[in-house]
């Protein structure tokens, strides 16, 4: 209806009609361009807070993983320390007193205990393959994520490495821990629940070189997995924060 009158305007010359409708289109075409941004960006911060909702959810999943991830391999390394520095003490003083079977038991029970490295968050990879990455307004937190996903990729492979070299000591230390048959005598002999020492052939396990070169292997390997938990869980935890900072606006 506009055109039609801008038209006939121009054809009778009448400049000041044209421009008053001319306007009257441009400003109509703003105000409707206008509308549509608005309306878009309305859109965006409500798919920014389903984003923001669904990372928070998740990563409180995450965080109390890797949390017992870290407790695991430190309370793994911690019994290894204690198995180890026992036959140190047993070869600086034959006769010292070591710490009884219920005390070692469980230091037995965790020599390869882990967990498996947490990976990222699915609302995340589903934002990066949908482009939904850049609503997030807080340029710290998307940072963030690509920095915990960079490592938990570096965490997840590191994790495959160590266990590939605790393979060969953890095969020894089987082979000089029975776990399961009592008939075949070894170092430790446990109960069928695996949770009490029932025999201990303290000699074996106090001298045999094997047992000390694989105990300090997994030593090894355990703090290094609890070093990238560790890590993993602080840069998951600095994603928790900024994400409690945005909801908090």
């Amino acid at each position: 209806m506009i055109l039609q009158r801008l038209a006939t305007s121009v054809r009778k010359q009448d400049w000041f009609t044209v421009l008053i409708e001319t306007l009257i289109v441009v400003f109509g075409v703003f105000i409707g361009l206008q509308l549509g941004n608005w309306n878009e960006a309305r859109q965006d911060r409500i798919r920014e807070a389903r984003y923001i909702e669904r990372l928070d959810a998740e990563m409180d999943v995450i965080r109390d993983r890797l949390a017992g991830g870290v407790e695991v391999f430190t309370q793994s390394a911690r019994g290894l320390d204690l198995l180890l520095d026992t036959i140190r003490l047993h070869r600086a003083s034959p006769d010292a007193d070591l710490p009884d079977d219920e005390t070692l038991a469980p230091a037995v029970l965790f020599v390869t205990a882990g967990r498996v490295p947490a990976g990222s968050p699915a609302v995340f990879k589903e934002m990066v393959s949908s482009g939904g990455l850049e609503i997030l307004r807080n340029e710290e937190l998307r940072q963030a994520l690509f920095a915990y996903d960079e490592f938990a990729v570096i965490s997840r492979d590191g994790w495959r490495t160590i266990r590939e070299q605790q393979h060969d000591a953890a095969n020894t230390l089987r082979a000089l821990i029975d776990m399961d048959s009592p008939e075949n005598y070894d170092a430790f002999i446990l109960d069928s629940a695996g949770a009490e020492i029932v025999d201990f052939d303290r000699d074996r396990y106090l001298n045999d070189p094997e047992m000390f070169t694989a105990l300090n292997i997994l030593l090894g390997s355990q703090i290094n997995q609890a070093a990238l938990a560790q890590e993993q869980l602080r840069l998951a935890e600095d994603i928790e924060r900024l994400i409690a900072e945005e909801e908090t606006q």
